[in-house]
């Protein structure tokens, strides 16, 4: 896998769970923004990239028009519950590894020194991360190749939402809490865990060069090339596949057409790799008769 997520998105999934190719083919004018219609109201879906940089802004006028005519911010998590004092509480249970076992007996002798020689690579010290799980020092690297390159969870696109919703007293709420989001990785084995680490070092060079693939596809709205590359990522692995996308899809999907049988506009953000390939979140709409219109 390629650089991977932060805390949220699972935290910045597309910038995380994503290969990066070369070239972006772009479907014109589209954006990574489909309507809902219900009787009485909208409700608009919205690909993000969880981590942006500041000069990727201002966001295309369809997706702000999109949040102006809606009174509700739905997104992953509410990103208002990171302040609370249990959420702290919950990244250090779930991301340190079970008393007795370290990172080095984790992964091997081979494995730890390959890792070790990687991260190092990529400007970070492994041994840092000894007493914590995988998948939570495989995040750590990545969100600090991210932050040289100038990604900031701060400028993605749920904070730049999430700071608009408190200036306009607009309600905002998740699809899943973020217990959920950092149980996902706990669930897979560490064997797993190791696997997804080593993977995600070994294709960690490749991300200052091609980062600008992903952003400028996201702009673009060129889902083809979001689904060749989730295909990519996950063709070979089914369990990550579930865990990480299809299987939250299926808990999200009810959720965003209770939206559509109130009154209310409602916006609903979650990463782009969410809207595409099998089983994804358009995919289930279309197949409970909901149309879903790129915009």
């Amino acid at each position: 896998m390629s650089a991977h997520r932060g805390l949220l998105g699972l935290a910045a999934f597309l910038l995380a769970c994503l290969g990066f190719a070369p070239q972006v083919h772009a479907d014109g004018s589209l954006h990574t923004l489909w309507e809902l219609h219900g009787q009485r109201n909208t409700v608009y879906l919205l690909g993000s990239i969880h981590v942006l940089r500041p000069g990727d802004y201002p966001l295309a006028q369809p997706v702000l028009d999109a949040y102006a005519r809606s009174s509700a911010l739905v997104m992953e998590v509410d990103l208002d519950d990171l302040a609370k004092p249990e959420t702290a509480a919950d990244l250090l249970a779930e991301s340190r590894l079970p008393e007795g076992k370290t990172l080095p007996a984790v992964l091997g002798e081979q494995r730890y020194a390959r890792a070790s020689t990687l991260a190092r690579d990529a400007g970070a010290e492994l041994a840092a991360f000894d007493g914590f799980a995988p998948w939570f020092a495989a995040e750590a690297v990545s969100q600090l190749q991210l932050a040289k390159l100038g990604f900031t969870p701060e400028s993605g696109v749920e904070m730049y939402f999430l700071g608009k919703a408190h200036e306009d007293g607009k309600g905002v709420t998740g699809l899943e809490t973020v217990h959920d989001q950092l149980s996902l990785f706990g669930q897979l084995s560490l064997d797993t865990q190791a696997d997804y680490l080593l993977a995600s070092l070994e294709e960690a060079h490749a991300l200052p060069s091609e980062v600008n693939a992903l952003v400028n596809a996201w702009k673009h709205g060129d889902m083809r090339w979001f689904e060749n590359e989730l295909q990519q990522e996950f063709g070979n692995d089914p369990r990550l596949y579930e865990s990480l996308i299809t299987g939250r899809n299926r808990k999200w999907v009810p959720k965003i057409e209770a939206l559509l049988t109130g009154d209310r506009n409602a916006l609903v953000i979650v990463g782009t790799g969410h809207l595409v390939g099998r089983g994804s979140v358009i995919e289930l709409l279309k197949k409970d008769g909901i149309g879903a219109t790129q915009k």
